[in-house]
């Protein structure tokens, strides 16, 4: 039971760091986006591919939030349990 709880928990790591990859590759080439606008003398906030790649940034940032919640969550209850189990395992051999 105790090695099942670990390797979900580690997928759930891992789908963070894919996650947060994925967050810092949208985040540049927001950035990238902005700098071309500028020094094409538009105004970021009018291009529609500037709108339509914040507007998936915003929905992966949400989604990496839930899934660090979630991974947060996980943890703690893994915690509890092995605590609990600890506790068990030090009383029976009492």
């Amino acid at each position: 039971m105790k090695d099942i709880a670990i390797y979900r928990l580690q997928r759930v790591d891992k789908a963070l760091e894919r996650l947060g990859a994925a967050v810092g590759r949208l985040e540049s080439a927001a950035r990238s986006l902005d700098v071309e606008a500028v020094e094409q003398k538009e105004d970021p906030e009018e291009g529609e591919q500037f709108k339509l790649i914040k507007a998936e940034l915003d929905a992966v940032k949400a989604d990496y939030n839930q899934l660090h919640s979630a991974a947060s969550k996980v943890a703690d209850r893994l915690d509890d349990k092995i605590e609990i189990l600890a506790n068990a395992s030090q009383s029976a051999s009492s």
